[in-house]
């Protein structure tokens, strides 16, 4: 999980690892475009994004983060509602889905339920996303002193 302060939340940014594991996946989330995804949210409405990367040819368990994929959506402060089918754009086809990123308005201890039904549905429509390499991101705002 991603937690921000400020208003426009980039000037402060903490990264929880309490649920980090020394097995599986390594994935690497370029400063510059959490900041921008970031910058773009609301405070109010959740906004989500589909994560594409790439493999190091000498390290396939290092998952790089190389875009944010905005789709058509519609949130309210407690879901986010994506359309049924994935990106489909000749830009992505070099890369591999790692998953999905969203703001939440709190942090929370563990994933909200309706996230968990939204891979799982992703997942079962989807043989692209693999459930051993596809994520979810969190980024929580937390009030904060606006500099």
């Amino acid at each position: 999980a991603v937690v921000s302060t400020q208003s426009t939340g980039t000037n402060h940014i903490y990264v929880s690892s309490d649920d980090i594991k020394e097995t599986g996946y390594t994935y690497i989330l370029p400063k510059n475009i959490l900041k921008r995804f970031i910058t773009i949210s609301d405070l109010r409405t959740q906004i989500s994004g589909y994560l594409y990367g790439v493999s190091p040819p000498d390290n396939p368990q290092v998952k790089e983060i190389r875009c944010v994929v905005l789709v058509p959506q519609w949130g309210t402060h407690q879901n986010v509602h994506l359309p049924a089918n994935l990106p489909n754009h000749e830009y992505l086809k070099e890369m591999e889905p790692l998953g999905w990123i969203h703001t939440q308005p709190n942090e929370l201890p563990q994933l909200a339920p309706q996230d968990v039904t939204m891979h799982a549905k992703v997942m079962g429509e989807n043989m692209s996303w693999d459930g051993e390499k596809t994520i979810i991101i969190t980024c929580s705002f937390t009030p904060g002193p606006a500099l």
